[in-house]
């Protein structure tokens, strides 16, 4: 076995030494039939009983016995069968711990429960694995035909997603392929970054090509909503947001000076953002505070 190797299902993944396993079956067949013939003579004493308990009644019945002698082939035949019910249940017992060393010799051969590619050997030919405590990997299998994809999104980001929407992302390999997916779930447990809280957001694509391997970086965008000839502007000329969700930009009149306004935005693909009331088509507005860029501007655009 092999990193990268394909196998299908069915196949064997990983072959333990079996020998202890074997004893302790063959150990648990020779209990279950020792208790099986235990068995076999408790029914053989139980008919004899029966028998003489039916003989000392006819006695009885002529008066050629005594009472007692009647009494007590009758608890004998008690004794008897309650003895059996006990051996009975000391079988099923044997029997479950028979199943059960069988189980674990079954355990003694992995084989793949689906086809896929072996992503992760942490255990070598020859060594030894103890399953005291924690159960040792042997083995990670993977289906390389459809790539699940974790992204992070940021808290104030998280709102505006819903499962159902349009995923896609781009390979930082050089030919930079696109694939896109669909959002499947939102894990409301948050991972933390510094004092940064993002949500882990899955989705699936295609991998039949098997150009996508574990653990590669990619760039996601998730399709929030859509917005056609509606007015927008660089996201960098956003200033401050106030409380009531607004944000301040520096718009440029005819004579060049610069006036603070506010503005109330809507959906933004990260370059730009929809403005959506405070602006008008072609005014300019500050990409950068005056003391920093003051020749830098750029009209507000359909």
């Amino acid at each position: 076995m092999q990193l990268g190797q394909s196998v299908k299902k069915g196949e064997v993944l990983v072959s333990l030494d079996p020998e202890l396993a074997r004893s302790e079956v063959a150990q648990a067949e020779a209990a279950l039939a020792q208790q099986a013939a235990l068995i076999d003579a408790r029914q053989a004493d139980l008919k004899l009983a029966q028998a003489e308990l039916g003989r000392q009644r006819r006695l009885l019945a002529g008066e050629a016995t005594a009472a007692t002698e009647a009494e007590r082939a009758e608890a004998e035949l008690l004794k008897l069968q309650a003895d059996l019910r006990g051996q009975n249940a000391s079988l099923k017992s044997l029997q479950a711990q028979l199943d059960k060393r069988r189980l674990a010799l079954g355990y003694a051969t992995i084989t793949a429960p689906f086809d896929g590619v072996v992503v992760n050997l942490p255990v070598q030919e020859g060594q030894t694995v103890i399953a005291v405590q924690i159960t040792p990997v042997m083995v990670t299998l993977a289906n390389m035909d459809e790539i699940t994809v974790r992204t992070r999104v940021p808290e104030a980001d998280i709102a505006a997603i819903r499962v159902g929407q349009k995923a896609r992302f781009i390979t930082l390999s050089g030919e930079a392929q696109r694939y896109e997916g669909v959002v499947r779930v939102i894990q409301p447990v948050p991972e933390r970054a510094g004092n940064a809280v993002f949500y882990n957001v899955l989705f699936e694509v295609d991998n039949k090509a098997r150009k996508l391997l574990p653990d590669m970086t990619v760039q996601v965008s998730i399709e929030t909503g859509q917005a056609k000839g509606v007015l927008t502007v660089p996201t960098v000329a956003l200033g401050e947001r106030a409380e009531d969700g607004r944000f301040t930009v520096q718009v440029v009149d005819a004579k060049g000076s610069a006036s603070l306004r506010k503005v109330r935005t809507g959906l933004q693909d990260g370059a730009k953002v929809e403005v959506t009331e405070g602006l008008k088509a072609g005014e300019k507005v500050l990409l950068a505070p005056p003391t920093e860029a003051a020749s830098a501007a750029s009209a507000a655009t359909p």
